[in-house]
């Protein structure tokens, strides 16, 4: 997927995605005003779209100077493999042919297993952690010292979402941008873990239980105490997960039918549709989307 960084929030934010510090990165360092850098534009592009689940980050230096500091970039373009914050290799130029070679050298160490699943059971998509639009997600019936925001910006591994007065919870989760949605990770107890999830699309905003009750969801799932194990995963039905801008999760019940609910993670996983970050489009005018107010 290829991401346009905006500052250096972000940059970390997508370098660090996931915990996982031997995943790929690959960033270009450019300059609008570099004739080499927009030369070899078109094929750094294509190359993101070639190898989908690989992070292809672009950097402006001139809005990103911290960043170009920070990894000691002199030469535009540049173009850095990282491994988390480790640089594994560096290629300096716009040479074509050397750029595809060294794509094609470090891409081969992270597509060599199954496209479907890995041996943790985490499918080999991006996370889309980089890409929720943290201060627009919310649940409802979340209790306070255990809410949605810990659980999807903590990066302590005991952090949970609990439900307050019963067992149900409206989650409302919104992406800065479209995105395709293939599967969802959503672990928990086998005792008072979700169990009936519906899920509905591009809501303009948190709809309540009752509509949520009534609604016609773009999916059910009904999960087992399996299904919420570390690591397993809900597959979507992705022909319906296309275009998405945001992601209401009703949980319905529990397990166990105890009064409170608990989810111990909750990680989406896809591709980003394009590059254009929505919370930043103001020039044009148009449709912002397919959603509606209601269920």
């Amino acid at each position: 997927m290829l991401v346009h960084i905006e500052d250096k929030t972000h940059f970390d934010r997508m370098i660090s995605t996931g915990g996982n510090s031997d995943e790929l990165a690959i960033v270009d360092f450019f300059a609008t005003w570099c004739g080499p850098c927009t030369e070899i534009a078109p094929l750094f592009t294509a190359l993101s779209s070639q190898y989908e689940n690989i992070k292809f980050l672009k950097v402006d230096v001139d809005k990103n100077e911290e960043i170009a500091v920070m990894y000691d970039v002199r030469t535009l373009p540049t173009f850095l493999f990282l491994r988390g914050t480790k640089v594994v290799d560096r290629l300096m130029g716009a040479s074509a042919e050397k750029l595809k070679s060294k794509v094609r050298e470090h891409c081969k160490l992270d597509l060599g297993e199954p496209a479907s699943q890995s041996s943790s059971g985490i499918h080999k998509q991006p996370d889309l952690t980089p890409f929720l639009a943290l201060a627009q997600c919310e649940c409802l019936n979340e209790e306070d010292s255990h809410p949605l925001s810990s659980l999807l910006e903590s990066k302590n591994d005991k952090a949970y979402l609990l439900s307050d007065t019963d067992a149900q919870l409206v989650i409302h989760i919104t992406f800065s941008q479209f995105i395709k949605l293939r599967s969802i990770q959503l672990n928990g107890p086998n005792t008072n873990g979700p169990k009936t999830i519906k899920l509905f699309l591009n809501q303009t905003a948190t709809p309540d239980f009752d509509s949520c009750e009534k609604g016609d969801a773009v999916q059910t799932v009904d999960l087992t105490p399996s299904d919420l194990e570390d690591g397993k995963m809900i597959p979507l039905n992705f022909v319906k997960f296309q275009n998405v801008l945001s992601i209401t999760i009703f949980v319905k019940d529990n397990q166990d039918g105890s009064d409170q609910t608990r989810i111990d993670r909750l990680r989406f996983f896809g591709n980003p549709v394009n590059t254009t970050n929505m919370q930043n489009f103001k020039r044009v005018a148009g449709k912002s989307g397919e959603g509606h107010s209601g269920v």
